[in-house]
C-alpha cells in the first residue's frame, strides 16, 4: 500500500515539475516575444513622431530594419532561422537578400543582431510548436514576393560624351593665343514704313492743306538711333515722314493734292538724375516736303521749311512703365521757339510779322509720349507737345490706335487735334476758335525692321 502511494506521488510530483517547467518556458517565450514586440512598435512609434514633426529631434535614432515583418507576419519555415540554429555559414541570400555575416563587430542595437534574435524565437516556435507552422518561405515566395531582388548592378545612362570619340591628342596653342575683350554695343536701330489707303478728314481751318471726306493714299516711314550706355548717358533720334495724296475733282487747277505732309526729326541728349528722372536737352524741328494751294487756284498755301518750327530746351524728363504702358515726359521751364518761312510773302499766314521771316519766343514747354499695348493684336501710340510763350500757345495731340491683322497687314487710326492761336488764319470759320482737327482711317501694309 505504501509502495503504491509513493509510486503515485512521485509521478504527479513529475507531472507538475513537468507542467512547472513548461509554464515556466512558455513565459520565458512570452517575454522574449513581449521585449520583441516593445521594441518593434517603440520603432514604428519613433517613425511616425519623426515624420509628424518633420525634421525636429525625437531623442532616439531611428532604425530602419525590414527584418520585423517575420516576427508580426504568418509562422513560415525561413531558411535564415534554420541555418543560423544550426550554425550553417551559408551564402545563399533569403528573400530580402540578407547573408548571414559575423555579428561581433556589431553593436548591441544593430539590426543583424536583432534578426538573429528574431531568427531564435522562430527557430524554439518550429520545435515545440511546429503546428503552428503552415507554409515554407520558398512556397510563398512561388507565390510571389513583395519585394524583388536586385542582384545586378544597376548602371547609369552613358552620356553624350562617353558616346563620342574624342582626339587622343591636345593641340599645342602656345603663346599665339590672344583674348581680345569687347565692348558691348550700346547703339540701337529701328525703322518702320507702311503704305496705306485711307478715308482722310480735316477741319476747315488746318493750318496746312485741307480737303474733304476722300479715299486717299498714304506713305510713312519712321526711323530711329539711340545710344544708352546702360549707366548714366543716353542719346535718342527720330525721324518721322508722312506723305498722302487724293484726287480732288472740285479742284480745276490740280487734279491731285497732298492729304498729309510731314517731316519731323528730334534729337534728345539726357544725363540719369535718378531711377526715373534724366536731365534733357531736347530739339525738335518740323516742316513739309511739298506744296500745297489753295482751292482753284495757284496761289500758294504752304511749302517746304514754309513755314519751319522748331524748339529747344533744356529741362528734366521723366520716364515710366507700369504693365503694358510706358512712355516719358519732357519738361522745360523756359524753353525757345523759333518759327521761320522760306518764301516772305507767306509769312502772315503762318504768324510772322509783315516783311520778316522769322519770330523767336521763349516759354514753357512740355512734350509726352506714351505707348499702351491693350491686348496683343490692339496698341495705342501718342504723343502730347505743349508750348506757350503767355501770349500764344500751341497744343497738339496725336493719337494712333493699331489694329495687327497679320505681321504684314494693319489697320490704323489717327485722331489729331491741335490748338494754335499765333496766327488769325487758323481761326475756325465756325467760330471753333483756333481748334484745328484731322482724322483718318486707314488699311494698308507695313514693314519693321
Amino acid at each position: 500500500m505504501r509502495i503504491k502511494f509513493y509510486i503515485v506521488f512521485l509521478s504527479l510530483f513529475c507531472v507538475c515539475k513537468l507542467l512547472a517547467s513548461e509554464s515556466l518556458r512558455l513565459q520565458a517565450d512570452t517575454v522574449r516575444q513581449n521585449i520583441i514586440m516593445e521594441r518593434y512598435l517603440h520603432q514604428l512609434n519613433t517613425l511616425c513622431s519623426k515624420y509628424r514633426n518633420g525634421a525636429a529631434d525625437t531623442g532616439s535614432s531611428v532604425v530602419y530594419s525590414p527584418y520585423y515583418y517575420k516576427a508580426v507576419s504568418p509562422a513560415l519555415l525561413y531558411r535564415s532561422a534554420i541555418a543560423r540554429f544550426f550554425e550553417i555559414q551559408y551564402v545563399l541570400p533569403d528573400s530580402l537578400g540578407f547573408c548571414e555575416p559575423d555579428t561581433a563587430s556589431f553593436q548591441e542595437d544593430s539590426i543583424l543582431v536583432l534578426d538573429g534574435k528574431i531568427n531564435n524565437l522562430l527557430c524554439e516556435t518550429y520545435l515545440n510548436h511546429p503546428s503552428l507552422i503552415s507554409n515554407t518561405e520558398d512556397q510563398i515566395g512561388q507565390m510571389g514576393t513583395i519585394q524583388e531582388d536586385v542582384v545586378a548592378q544597376l548602371d547609369h545612362e552613358a552620356s553624350l560624351i562617353d558616346q563620342t570619340s574624342l582626339p587622343d591628342f591636345v593641340p599645342d596653342i602656345g603663346d599665339s593665343m590672344v583674348v581680345i575683350p569687347k565692348k558691348p554695343n550700346f547703339w540701337k536701330y529701328y525703322s518702320n514704313s507702311s503704305l496705306s489707303f485711307y478715308q482722310y478728314y480735316n477741319s476747315k481751318n488746318w493750318y496746312k492743306d485741307r480737303t474733304d471726306n476722300f479715299y486717299n493714299m498714304l506713305a510713312v516711314l519712321k526711323m530711329g538711333v539711340s545710344y544708352n550706355n546702360k549707366s548714366k548717358f543716353n542719346w535718342e533720334n527720330n525721324l518721322e515722314m508722312r506723305l498722302g495724296f487724293r484726287p480732288y475733282p472740285k479742284d480745276t487747277e490740280h487734279q491731285f493734292k497732298t492729304s498729309e505732309d510731314l517731316i519731323r526729326l528730334n534729337s534728345k541728349v539726357g544725363y540719369k538724375a535718378t531711377e526715373h528722372w534724366n536731365y534733357t536737352f531736347f530739339v525738335e524741328g518740323t516742316t513739309q516736303m511739298l506744296r500745297s494751294y489753295y482751292d482753284n487756284s495757284k496761289e500758294v498755301r504752304s511749302d517746304f521749311m514754309t513755314p519751319f518750327s522748331s524748339v529747344i530746351s533744356l529741362g528734366m524728363e521723366y520716364k515710366f512703365s507700369w504693365k503694358k504702358l510706358s512712355g516719358s515726359v519732357n519738361m522745360s521751364p523756359v524753353a525757345y521757339n523759333f518759327k521761320s518761312v522760306a518764301r516772305k510773302e507767306l509769312a502772315t499766314q503762318h504768324g510772322i510779322k509783315e516783311h520778316h521771316s522769322t519770330y523767336n519766343k521763349f516759354g514753357p514747354f512740355i512734350n509726352a509720349n506714351y505707348s499702351w499695348q491693350i491686348i496683343d493684336n490692339i496698341h495705342w501710340g501718342g504723343r502730347i507737345y505743349w508750348f506757350s510763350d503767355l501770349t500764344l500757345n500751341y497744343i497738339e495731340w496725336e493719337n494712333t490706335f493699331t489694329f495687327i491683322v497679320n505681321k504684314y497687314i494693319k489697320a490704323t487710326l489717327f485722331l489729331y487735334p491741335r490748338f494754335d492761336d499765333s496766327s488769325p488764319n487758323y481761326k475756325s470759320p465756325k467760330n471753333d476758335g483756333y481748334f484745328m482737327f484731322k482724322q483718318y482711317l486707314s488699311l494698308g501694309v507695313t514693314y519693321n525692321i
